[in-house]
């Protein structure tokens, strides 16, 4: 049986408890947002910035894109993710600034229009049959000029977890990539230098390239568990654009300019 693209019905509360909710997602958009400030600060005098936020999941990155003065879509193809955010949403106070729209990535590119400034597509592609015609068909939607922010699950770092807790068998046979049955085990994990190589093809040219989560998450678990999220921050911001530890971090962000 081929694979299919992983929709998350039925687990919203899991996201919010063990991705959002935890120090791995406060780093998590620690790196993003830092990675994106400078294009997103806002003077009074430039018009809002039109963004799409593709698989936007609970809504973190749309409602501070949003903080930020810009007009945002967030898609997600899971009704149960959707509601979570619009509840988000209103607790924000954003409903003006925050359009909520139910459709894959393939459902996006059906009516694209080159339309957006800006598209987010975070922890989403790992999750796709066929990442490189996905991220192709998303991309109908940039405008020329445009930029993408794109945040993938690293294959090197599942590599590593496995061979540290000693899973050598797995990765001899190469059996890296989930069945799609594994809760949060994403389908199709990434090598950097791969989705680099797509860039040329598919008219973007790379700008910024961080590593997120370079560390934390090799850190032993008793340590994790009384780390200072505060002391961990910066230490994760030296390293994510540092060689080797940017390559070996939990996911990949490159932020990349349509020709």
């Amino acid at each position: 049986m081929s694979k299919q693209d992983r929709v998350f019905d039925g687990l919203a509360q899991r996201f919010q408890r063990q991705i959002y909710d935890d120090p791995r997602g406060i780093i998590r958009l620690h790196i993003l947002q830092d990675d994106l400030r400078s294009l997103v600060t806002r003077s009074a005098s430039q018009p809002p910035l039109q963004i799409l936020d593709a698989g936007g999941g609970l809504g973190q990155m749309a409602i501070w894109l949003a903080q930020q003065g810009h007009q945002v879509v967030l898609a997600e193809p899971s009704a149960e993710m959707l509601a979570a955010a619009a509840d988000n949403i209103r607790q924000a106070g954003l409903e003006h600034a925050i359009t909520l729209q139910q459709a894959s990535v393939q459902e996006l590119a059906i009516n694209a229009d080159a339309r957006y400034d800006l598209i987010t597509f975070h922890a989403v592609l790992e999750w796709l049959a066929q990442p490189r015609q996905g991220l192709e068909e998303l991309l109908t939607c940039l405008k020329p000029g445009g930029w993408l922010s794109l945040m993938f699950f690293n294959y090197h770092s599942t590599v590593m977890r496995r061979l540290i807790a000693g899973d050598l068998e797995t990765v001899r046979q190469g059996q890296i990539a989930s069945n799609g049955k594994q809760g949060l085990a994403p389908i199709s994990p990434l090598k950097p230098d791969e989705v680099q190589s797509w860039l040329p093809d598919l008219g973007l040219q790379l700008e910024t390239w961080s590593g997120v989560r370079c560390f934390y998450d090799y850190m032993y678990r008793d340590v994790r568990k009384t780390a200072d999220i505060q002391a961990v921050l910066p230490l994760e911001r030296d390293y994510s654009r540092q060689e080797p530890w940017r390559s070996l971090a939990r996911y990949q962000h490159m932020l990349c300019r349509k020709h």
